[in-house]
């Protein structure tokens, strides 16, 4: 897949050597737990190195996304867990802050299945795979839609610093980064990372500097530090242990900064203001106002003079000034123990610790109307501990096992205050009934949640050429409400809902895994695959109505694939080619009705298939050109979602994509407002997507070399919310990157300047339909979004020593 980077830039383990250095198949992986090259690995993988990475300035999980055909990341435009991800059309409710993601990730052998952790910056790494399709026997708890693993650098043999510095000149930020490394004995060495950055958007805000409630010129107006720190043990016994501690604070003007209203069925926004109703950059941004804050009139059995919310981590007061603001600090450590009790046995412990602390001031309707206005204040509050244990052995005869298990413990704190109108007294978008602001939420749910699981694998080699494996993952959850509040009470339909314990859900699944590989030749494997994978059930951690059930299902995941790595003419060549087939049943999603009630659904039945091609050539020394194209048919076998506003009564009826009161049959026949979804296009999942470039490396003089990259990107486009609503479809995209780099021939030093989009497109991956916009239900809602970055041109230097 698109390696751009030689493999003797991929940091590998002390014990693992690449069987062949020189070209990218030898990299080696660990997409087992075990050290492997990737061309001999059976699964689908792609490894991208660090000095790739750091070659095109990628920070984030998102710009790593244009790499991986098949593979959506993006803000999710107010989902205050960090937004969507989708692999091979797999996903999961993107903006449930309590619930795991069926795309997880793996820090250092840390899982988290959050997708908050997208927020901590990504920086000095050794490399990042990315793991397709089910993966229930070697990662965390499960991850039924993939895993992104990362690998952070390790301490160097020998004293080493870098810094590199950068300057972006169409959002106005500064970023920097850089590590020391140096042994402190003969087998213990240490390594600092850090990195920081401060912007002041890329966005423009079209709110006019005298509107009363104005707001940032320019948006996101962000500033964001962290550090990691690694101690690493090793003298050469049977004993190795590694460390790892980092820290991520990121502060901004709101997760609402760049949430723009991207389509307007009516040609003008219905909430109001300057909005161009397209996606550029360009937004509508102001703040909530000082009214707010003085919200008293709803009173409850948990209110009290001095919390009028009732809500124990949200008072009205943290409203505040109406300023538009948010603050994300996340911890995350992992301590890797190894010990060889033989030659040939191996055992290991990862223990891990992650927590989250995050608060959200900001303005969901993307207008400056302060009839309009929905004001949110958002808390959310993460602490997850895990512990892995794990044997595996490599004998040199023909079998060989890996057996292991994992507990965690996990607690956490969801908490919302949304009103609508920011000037009291007078009317709301809603009318003169319901005066400003009035309270459109009030929640706050505290989860307990614990889980453990048992694994195991068999390898069997009959003949050198053929292996065989067999293995699976029984796991059970438990998740319990220990104290829910959602009064809600303002709106029509909804129901305030308290409760102290008594609120449990448990979840038990095994999850098997069968593969044969053969590997003729070390420049050739065809594998096939045959696995399940789970993400369990839970609660729904918005806004809900306490009217109905607002626990959910587990969404389950099975089926086959397969395929064929090459390496051809000496290693100049290395190809692959995928195939995937899956079924996922209750498959997780997640919808706003009322404007701000959220509710989470299971889907039925869900099918994606579909194929991915992977080319990389080395023609001569110093240039590879790599392209890779994937093919995905994603598509609801049988689903009854909730219909979009205006839908009932502009295409009314029972047929596909219509509206009706009618049963449905994914909810034991509960009857309610639903459209029938049957047959139609998976939500996030491209029918193509490709990308294809180039590095090309060559002395400029006898102690200077230049580097020449650049890329296309390429994604058709597709459905971004779970309603299938028409008008949210994100555009197609071609995406040009370029970089050129001078550096001496050591890389002592490096002037760099890297353009990424520089076709200046805009995309976005999850849309909601604008909250204002419920007040007329009669008639299609505008659609909402966090736009992607556009183009981006920046120079940076470097030393090293």
């Amino acid at each position: 897949m698109p390696q751009m980077a030689a493999a003797q830039e991929a940091q590998v383990q002390p014990q693992a050597e690449a069987e062949n250095t020189d070209d990218i198949a030898g990299i080696i992986v660990t997409a087992r737990r075990r050290n492997e090259t990737l061309i001999s690995v059976p699964v689908a993988i792609t490894a991208v190195s660090g000095a790739d990475l750091q070659r095109s300035a990628i920070n984030g999980t998102d710009a790593l996304a244009r790499r991986i055909p098949g593979l959506v990341v993006g803000e999710g435009g107010g989902t205050v867990q960090g937004g969507s991800i989708a692999l091979r059309g797999i996903s999961a409710a993107d903006s449930n802050p309590l619930g795991d993601q069926a795309v997880s990730f793996n820090i250092d052998g840390v899982q988290v299945a959050r997708s908050s952790i997208r927020r901590m910056g990504d920086f000095d790494l050794a490399s990042v795979e990315v793991l397709k399709g089910p993966q229930a026997l070697f990662f965390g708890k499960n991850s039924p839609g993939g895993i992104i693993s990362t690998r952070t650098a390790d301490p160097t043999d020998r004293l080493e610093a870098r810094a590199l510095a950068g300057y972006e000149f169409n959002a106005r930020e500064f970023r920097g980064e850089g590590y020391v490394s140096a042994p402190l004995t003969d087998s213990l060495g240490a390594r600092l990372a850090f990195y920081g950055s401060t912007m002041k958007g890329w966005v423009k805000n079209i709110v006019p500097a005298s509107d009363p409630l104005a707001s940032d010129s320019r948006t996101p107006n962000r500033d964001e530090y962290a550090f990691r720190g690694t101690l690493k043990f090793d003298n050469g016994g049977p004993f190795k242990a590694r460390f790892k501690l980092s820290y991520n604070n990121v502060k901004d003007n709101g997760s609402s900064g760049n949430i723009q209203t991207v389509d307007c069925p009516y040609g003008v926004a219905f909430a109001g203001g300057p909005a161009d109703c397209k996606a550029d950059d360009r937004v509508v941004l102001a703040n909530l106002g000082t009214d707010m804050a003085k919200i008293a009139t709803l009173a409850g059995p948990l209110s009290t003079a001095a919390n009028p919310a009732g809500n124990p981590s949200l008072p009205y007061a943290k409203f505040g000034d109406g300023s538009l603001y948010s603050n994300s600090k996340q911890w995350l450590s992992g301590l890797e123990l190894n010990y060889d009790l033989s030659p040939e046995l191996q055992l290991t412990s990862v223990t891990g610790f992650y927590k989250l602390t995050f608060f959200n001031r900001a303005n969901f309707t993307a207008t400056n109307r302060p009839s309009a206005i929905l004001g949110s204040v958002n808390f959310l509050d993460i602490r997850e501990v895990s512990e892995e244990v794990r044997l595996a052995s490599s004998f040199s005869g023909p079998i060989n096992f890996l057996i292991g298990g994992q507990y965690q413990d996990s607690k956490a704190i969801s908490a919302s205050l949304a009103a609508f109108g920011a000037i009291a007294g007078q009317p709301s978008v809603f009318g003169p009934a319901r005066p400003s602001p009035f309270v459109a939420s009030n929640y706050y749910l505290n989860q307990d949640g614990s889980a453990y699981s048992f694994f195991g694998q068999a390898m069997i080699k009959p003949i050198p050429e053929i292996e065989l494996s067999a293995g699976g993952r029984y796991s059970h959850e438990n998740k319990e409400l220990v104290s829910v509040v959602n009064r809600g009470a303002e709106l029509v339909g909804t129901q305030t809902f308290l409760s102290n314990g008594n609120n449990r859900r448990s979840f038990n699944n095994f999850s098997p895994e069968f593969s044969l590989s053969y590997r003729p030749t070390s420049d050739l494997t065809i594998y096939g695959n045959y696995k399940w994978g789970f993400l369990s059930g839970g609660f729904n951690g918005g806004s809900f109505n306490a009217a109905g059930d607002f626990s959910y299902r587990p969404q389950k995941v099975k089926g086959f694939e397969g395929g064929i790595k090459s390496r051809l003419l000496d290693g100049m060549v290395t190809a692959e080619v995928a195939f995937f087939s899956y079924k996922i049943t209750d498959l997780q999603v997640q919808v706003t009705t009322q404007g701000t009630v959220q509710e989470l659904r299971n889907a039925g039945r869900v099918s994606s298939k579909g194929v991915e091609f992977a080319l990389t050539v080395r023609p001569t020394d110093g240039l590879s050109l790599y392209g890779n194209v994937a093919y995905t048919k994603g598509r609801y076998d049988q689903y009854y979602a909730s219909c979009y506003v205006g839908q009932a009564t502009l295409n009314p009826g029972t047929g596909i994509g219509q509206c009706a009161s009618q049963a449905n049959p994914n909810n034991g026949n509960l009857v309610g407002l639903l459209q029938n979804l049957s047959g139609t296009e998976l939500v996030r999942t491209p029918e193509w997507a490709a990308n294809a470039g180039f590095v090309y490396e060559t002395p400029l003089t006898a102690s200077t070399k230049i580097e020449f990259a650049g890329g296309v990107t390429y994604s058709d486009s597709y459905i971004t919310n779970a309603i299938s609503q028409p008008r949210s479809r994100s555009p197609q995209y071609t995406l040009l990157d370029a970089s050129v780099r001078i550096a001496q021939a050591d890389d002592r030093w490096e002037l760099s300047l890297i353009g990424r989009n520089l076709t200046d497109k805009y995309y976005w991956v999850r849309t909601s339909e604008n909250p204002a916009s419920s007040a007329n239900p009669t008639k299609l809602a505008d659609q909402t979004a966090s736009v992607s970055r556009g183009r981006e041109i920046m120079v940076r230097v470097g030393f090293k020593y």
